[in-house]
């Protein structure tokens, strides 16, 4: 027998019923919604910001543009009738689609020109959109750039500086990431000189740009952010790469220089969207600056916690390219591994490493204006600096928009050995650093709690010998900083409290100086104390407010804080409120105003007790002062930029005057100069004008771009008892241009004009200074040879009646095949061996000889594995 299902009539009802409404319920949920996707005909990768348009007569009635992954999504608004569909996007032919329900709809859509009385319409290699522009890489890369800093350096709006800091409209950036993910930690130099040029497909500036998505639309965020995306076929694909080279170098040997040069380097690189790895090995005697490989490229200001050491090496700078005067040998080896499980937690790994040994001969001719005498100093030496560094971190990170937890693990160490043969001084400094940061943040519908941690060590040991005098001097801090917030939006206005206790534990112990070796100073000055307690505790509270209305944006920041000093005995209130205003007019341009008071007390370094030395010349003493400042700052920043059209432009004007209660006394005497702090108001003043301008042409291939600098500054200086004023006027200009005019010839020409004067008192008027420097740079190519010619002009004001001309010439050949590089080199084909400079700073002068890298040969292979 087959079985059977009786139902009563009241139940059969029932359900039947139930079900006709189920199946109305479900049917508009399952067919409500008009998506789908659109692609690109012929790469068939997905195309975003495509205009789709449900039409009806044509007239539009809505729309939609699609996301970054070509999708798109329209809700069904129960239209009767049949409607027309269309997607549409420049540089792609338009389709127009019948619609009468709602479902999927893909399109695929072909380029095309488009011709509109004669002038040709095309794709764009720039896009932008609210606060993102995007750069096609493809449409300013050659066949001739090799690392992606190759090709971001032609992007309108972008510069890339010589220690490979990116800019954008005159700003450093404060995120570089690889497909959403920071794998550096802000070293992003490891990316640009690492990542091949061909492996890049599009690079997105992100303006207002906000790490945490919890504060997303709650607090305002000046940062601005580049991201790589990375073509399909490189992205989670081993990139290896390997180098090797040898020349060849005229030097004579007395420098302590090599001639014999190498240079080799092998990277491999996974950089893909759920993890990435990176790890290189560089190195090099050519005079190629590693240095910069490890070094932090992005401003962490508000998490740095300074401890100064009373001792530092000298630099090796002047207005020259760097590896023209760097007598190097370095190594340097950097790994960095990041898991992202999801999208919001993640985890990043780094360590690395670098010896560096640096040798330099120099000639310095200082001259020191006092009132009624000019005192000249003299002094020839070569010098040696062998350094070791390295740092580790661990980063975890779970990002999402309800909540934030971040955890932040470093150490760091570094020793340096620095030895000035003909000034018989050695300095020995070191440090040993480990921090670590928790911020933890939930979001309870409008509002917002927040926890901050902060624990640092650091240690500084360091010693300074001159002749058979030596000193120590020991540095130790142990800082802590907790603090809590609450936050709260509605209606476009937000507040939020911080709350917080900072402390520090701090010693500066100095040995004993010997008399003889503190000249001008008094007996007891000579005895004082080798211990320095520099421990501080403060409790501060910082209300923010802020208010958005359409394009107005303002806000206002009003901390303070009470803070005491253990070794001095002392209390200040400190304090430092802010206003912000922003206007965002439009796409194109922006405005902004911005006032600060900041009241601050001092250093680390301002509490050191007792008389220290610097070098073997330079004494310091700050006769138990504590220096209090009152600055404020005004800035007025205006803005504007045109993708379309390849355009970028800026205006900043700033202005500083700061108020101080104390003031250091410079006494000069040929053997030694002693800086003394003295009870004696002053003011310093500054304004400075800061423009830069930016402009595509596309048609031409070409990049043009205009930095000025136009700023004064003016102060007292204290010397032997006698108050002078001071003025120092600069002006500065950095045009800049990148042009092909055909296929297979660049030029590159980057020029920076220098004009400053300075004066002092009444009397003294420094003859203002002109320094130009002019680089060009020409590449031809044929086929798969490259030919690069440069060349670099100097010309440089040594005195009022004196000018340096000094001229470079650089030859390269290059070969490549699909996976090898073949390169020969010769630089300084004059043979140059000298260059001198003069520079202005308050109430001195100094002029600079040093020695340059000789006529050198290089041949270097590289593969791509």
């Amino acid at each position: 027998m087959k079985p059977s299902i009786h139902l009563s009539g009241t139940t059969g009802h029932a359900l039947f019923i139930t079900c006709c409404l189920l199946s109305l319920l479900c049917r508009p949920l399952s067919a409500q919604v008009l998506s789908g996707t659109v692609t690109d005909a012929e790469t068939h990768q997905p195309l975003e910001a495509v205009m789709l348009c449900v039409m009806r007569e044509n007239k539009t009635i809505d729309y939609a543009l699609t996301d970054a992954k070509g999708h798109y999504s329209l809700p069904w608004k129960n239209y009767s009738g049949t409607l027309q569909l269309s997607a549409s996007l420049l540089g792609y032919k338009r389709e127009v689609r019948s619609i009468s329900a709602s479902g999927r709809q893909d399109f695929r859509l072909s380029p095309e020109a488009i011709v509109l009385k004669e002038v040709q319409i095309r794709g764009g290699r720039i896009y932008g959109r609210k606060d993102t522009v995007r750069y096609d890489l493809s449409q300013f890369a050659s066949s001739k750039d090799v690392h992606i800093k190759d090709v971001l350096k032609r992007l309108p709006g972008v510069d890339v500086e010589e220690s490979g800091q990116v800019k954008y409209k005159g700003k450093p950036i404060d995120h570089f990431l690889v497909e959403g993910m920071d794998v550096t930690g802000g070293r992003y130099n490891q990316v640009n000189n690492t990542l091949s040029a061909k492996a890049v497909k599009s690079a997105e500036i992100m303006e207002n740009y906000q790490s945490v998505k919890a504060l997303k639309d709650k607090i305002n965020s000046d940062e601005v952010a580049l991201n790589l995306k990375l073509d399909p076929k490189a992205r989670d694909q081993w990139l290896v790469n390997a180098q090797l080279g040898a020349g060849y170098s005229q030097a004579d040997g007395r420098r302590g220089t090599d001639n014999l040069l190498w240079e080799g380097s092998a990277s491999a690189l996974q950089l893909g969207k759920g993890k990435q790895n990176l790890y290189s090995y560089k190195t090099n005697n050519n005079g190629k600056d590693l240095s910069n490989e490890q070094a932090l490229l992005i401003n962490r200001q508000k998490e740095d916690i300074l401890v100064s050491s009373p001792l530092s090496q000298p630099g090796i700078s002047a207005p020259l390219e760097k590896q023209r005067l760097l007598f190097n040998r370095t190594h340097t080896l950097n790994g960095n591994r990041m898991y992202k499980w999801n999208d919001n937690r993640s985890l990043r790994l780094q360590a690395g490493y670098t010896h560096d040994e640096v040798r330099q001969e120099r000639r310095n001719t200082l001259a020191y204006y006092q009132p009624g005498d000019t005192l000249r100093t003299d002094e020839t030496y070569r010098y040696c600096l062998l350094s070791n560094t390295a740092y580790t971190e661990a980063h975890y990170e779970d990002n999402s928009p309800k909540h934030y937890l971040s955890n932040r693990l470093q150490l760091e160490g570094n020793i340096g050995n620095g030895t000035s043969q003909g000034l018989q001084q050695k300095i020995r400094t070191s440090e040993l650093k480990a921090s670590n940061r928790l911020h933890l943040l939930r979001n309870k519908e409008q509002e917002t709690w927040e926890i901050n941690s902060t624990v640092q060590y650091t240690l500084l040991p360091s010693s300074l010998q001159v002749a058979d005098q030596r000193e120590k001097y020991r540095r130790q801090s142990f800082y802590a900083d907790h603090h809590a917030s609450y936050l709260r939006k509605y209606n476009g206005f937000t507040r939020q409290y911080r709350a917080g206790v900072q402390g520090e534990w701090g010693t500066f112990t100095s040995s004993p100086v010997q008399p003889s070796a503190q000249p001008d100073m008094q007996p007891s000055a000579r005895t004082s104390n080798r211990a320095s307690d520099v421990s501080s505790l403060s409790v501060y509270l910082s209300p923010y407010f802020q208010l958005e209305r359409g394009k107005w944006l303002g806000s206002l920041t009003l901390p303070f804080r009470g803070k005491r000093f253990f070794g001095l005995g002392a209390n200040r209130l400190l304090y430092s409120p802010s206003l912000y205003l922003r206007c965002q007019v439009d796409y194109h341009w922006k405005f902004s105003l911005s006032a600060s008071l900041n009241r601050s007390a001092g250093t680390d370094a301002d509490l050191y007790s007792s008389p220290y030395r610097t070098d073997y010349r330079t004494w310091w003493n700050n006769n138990r002062m504590l220096p209090v400042a009152l600055s404020q700052n005004y800035r007025i920043y205006g803005e504007y930029k045109n993708t379309v059209h390849e355009f970028f432009v800026t205006v900043s004007l700033s202005h500083q005057r700061t108020q101080q209660n104390t003031l250091y006394e410079q006494t000069v005497t040929p053997d030694s100069i002693v800086y003394t702090r003295r009870h004696l108001k002053n003011h310093t003043e500054n304004w400075s004008l800061h423009t830069m301008l930016s402009k595509g042409f596309y048609d031409w291939h070409l990049k043009t771009s205009l930095n000025l600098i136009l700023s004064r500054n003016t102060g007292k200086q204290l010397t032997n008892n006698r108050l002078q004023t001071y003025r120092y006027d600069y002006l500065q200009a950095e045009p800049k241009l990148i042009w092909s005019p055909v296929s297979g010839i660049e030029a590159e020409y980057h020029a920076t004009l220098g004009y400053g004067g300075s004066k002092i008192g009444n009397d003294t008027r420094l003859t203002p200074l002109l320094n130009l420097v002019q680089r060009l740079h020409l590449t031809f190519s044929i086929g798969r040879v490259d030919l690069r010619l440069s060349c670099e002009h100097y010309r440089n004001d040594l005195d009022e009646n004196m000018h340096l001309n000094t001229l470079f010439a650089d030859a390269s050949f290059v070969y490549k095949t699909k996976r090898w590089r073949f390169e020969a080199s010769l630089n300084n084909l004059f043979n140059k061996k000298e260059y001198g400079y003069t520079t202005y700073s308050a109430t001195q002068s100094s002029t600079s000889r040093l020695g340059i890298r000789s006529r050198e040969g290089m041949v270097t292979v590289g593969r791509q594995l």
